[in-house]
């Protein structure tokens, strides 16, 4: 099997000879011998990781070092960078590393900065109990699945996923698990990494309940193989299990993207939102971008913010199947907005420098959080702001269903009855009636019959008339159902945050 090829950019005086060190699937270059200064500044260089070593024309041109990309910067130890060209590169997220230590250099590049995300969630449907486990089963949804009983003094298997993951030959991974277990049993995960060739068993790892808030790191051996994931216990007592992640690692330069960074919720299997900052062109404003429902356990709309050339924090919830709605307790919330205002202080902007956007599940973040740090605008399309609705009206309004917000009901308020309903419903609008939403440019686009919510934007706009004595509204309808026009909205999405760029930041190149 074959993996994606990176590009590597060595831009320094001297030469660095670790190109026949690198692996196959690095496309190894050196500036102004392989490839121009012009080149390696365009685009087509925009995701190539960048090794500047001492002597870099770079390191004298600020404007250069500002075109290159964020987070994927290594450079040598050695080299002195004036208080301007610092800023920058702790802005981007550039990493010192030892330039004359070859071997660690060599497997930084190859095992931390591979292209693109590798990640993946185990299946909820795909886990089985033990046959022999005698106690009592708990489901609820894909939220967890709850074994209660004796599982004896001695470790004993008591569940299996059965579909497996896999990996190409040569990496590490790391298997989060989502596990939570009452005070008189033990725990433990075991990952077995099978040769997808031959069916022979390479390697066993063991996770126990000590490092499950970091997970265990393995390596998966020299080919590519099968990764397989089972639980043990012993004892008497509870365990909860939920999703298990399994990504490959980063080692410290990551989660998922190079430079992203995981949330923890540990009182909730201890399940996790994830942040990726990007530093554009380091001026105002910072644009935050709530990801919607998403299957994938990755970063959306990277690309998106991208075109706007703005720094920009992405947010995704990699929580149940494909996102909880960004709710949960007092502490992951806080984390969430404390995440977004240390980005802000880290660029030296103002509290209002920023806009707040998200599409579907996101617009349900980009409104409760927006309520709360009041930017300069909030852009939205496809508003969501009754999770509660959402799962009682579900099996009347949309043939094929969306389970996921039942499951909301059950991680947000351990029910699905009409109390829970309306719990939930709540959790949103007593944030959103309390903000003052005068100095902020609202931006909704909606679609008049949508088969989520029909009445999520009446709704905001009647509540908006209500509480703001000046409201700044931007929006636009279109006739159709949640999904029947998804382009129309995204494009309204993104001319009204070029027109917010345009006209409230002084950035006519938006526009382009």
């Amino acid at each position: 099997m074959a993996d994606k090829k990176q590009k590597v950019v060595y831009w320094g005086a001297a030469p660095l000879d670790i190109g026949e060190y690198l692996s196959a699937h690095v496309d190894f270059k050196t500036v102004d011998q392989d490839v121009t200064i012009i080149e390696v500044l365009s685009g087509s260089y925009r995701d190539a990781v960048f090794l500047l070593g001492v002597g870099a024309t770079v390191w004298n041109q600020p404007e250069m070092f500002a075109k290159l990309p964020a987070n994927l910067i290594l450079y040598d130890l050695r080299c002195i960078l004036s208080p301007e060209i610092q800023r920058m590169a702790d802005l981007k997220n550039a990493h010192p590393l030892d330039f004359t230590d070859r071997d660690r250099l060599v497997h930084v590049v190859h095992y931390d900065f591979f292209p693109g995300r590798w990640s993946y969630k185990l299946p909820f449907e795909s886990l089985r109990v033990a046959s022999t486990f005698q106690g009592d089963v708990l489901e609820e949804g894909q939220v967890g699945i709850t074994l209660r009983g004796n599982f004896g003094a001695d470790w004993t298997t008591i569940a299996t996923w059965q579909q497996m993951t896999w990996s190409y030959g040569d990496w590490y991974e790391t298997l989060y698990p989502e596990c939570q277990f009452s005070k008189d049993v033990d725990v433990q995960f075991l990952v077995r990494v099978v040769s997808i060739k031959s069916g022979a068993l390479l390697s066993t790892h063991h996770l126990d309940a000590s490092h499950f808030q970091d997970g265990i790191t393995f390596y998966v051996g020299k080919e590519d193989a099968y990764i397989m994931v089972s639980v043990t216990a012993r004892g008497e007592g509870d365990v909860t299990l939920g999703w298990q992640h399994v990504n490959r690692t980063r080692e410290t330069y990551g989660h998922l993207f190079a430079g992203g960074e995981m949330i923890k919720e540990p009182q909730a299997l201890s399940q996790g939102v994830a942040t990726y900052f990007e530093a554009g062109d380091l001026k105002p404003p910072l644009i935050v971008y709530f990801s919607g429902f998403h299957g994938a356990e990755t970063f959306e709309g990277n690309y998106m913010m991208r075109i706007f050339k703005s720094p920009y924090l992405l947010v995704t919830d990699n929580r149940l199947e494909g996102g909880a709605s960004y709710f949960g307790s007092d502490g992951l919330e806080e984390q969430i907005a404390a995440a977004i205002r240390n980005t802000l202080k880290r660029l030296g902007f103002g509290p209002h420098d920023i806009i707040f956007t998200g599409l579907s599940m996101g617009t349900t973040a980009a409104l409760y959080y927006g309520a709360q740090l009041l930017p300069r605008a909030i852009v939205v399309g496809k508003p969501l702001p009754d999770w509660g609705t959402v799962a009682l009206t579900g099996r009347l309004l949309r043939p094929t269903g969306f389970p996921t917000a039942l499951d909301m009901l059950l991680i947000h308020q351990g029910n699905t009855d009409s109390t829970a309903v309306a719990g939930l419903n709540e959790h949103f609008w007593k944030k959103f009636r309390k903000a003052d939403f005068s100095r902020t440019i609202l931006g909704i686009a909606y679609m008049k019959q949508d088969d989520y919510q029909p009445d999520a934007f009446p709704k905001i706009y009647r509540q908006l008339s209500e509480q703001n004595g000046r409201v700044q509204l931007l929006h636009k309808g279109w006739i159709g159902r949640h999904n029947d026009d998804t382009n129309s909205v995204v494009a309204w999405f993104v001319r009204t945050i070029r027109l917010t760029l345009k006209n409230e930041f002084n950035r006519p190149e938006a526009m382009n």
